[in-house]
């Protein structure tokens, strides 16, 4: 019997790989409603610097630039707002 597991170790490797192909759009690419964490307001601030809406973000959100620091747990009322290394507002979602 062991004689067969170099022979079925080829074959294995011989066949196609199951790995699926994503043609769908990536997460980033799709329209994020930002009913959720209440950021349909600022939906229009994206190149924008953060200054002018940070005041009236709501409670839980949190502003991240490109170095920093975010816990990865999801909240889907908090509102994120990317910003660049200049502080002008790249993208919003919620999580």
């Amino acid at each position: 019997m062991y004689r067969f597991f170099p022979i079925l170790i080829l074959l294995a490797a011989c066949t196609e790989g199951s790995v699926p192909q994503n043609d769908t759009l990536a997460a980033e690419d799709v329209a994020v409603d930002l009913a959720f964490c209440k950021g349909e307001p600022f939906a229009d601030a994206i190149g924008q610097p953060v200054s002018t809406i940070q005041a009236q973000l709501p409670d839980r959100s949190r502003v991240l630039g490109p170095d920093d620091i975010a816990t990865q747990d999801y909240r889907i009322d908090r509102l994120n707002v990317y910003v660049n290394g200049s502080g002008t507002i790249q993208r919003l979602t919620c999580g």
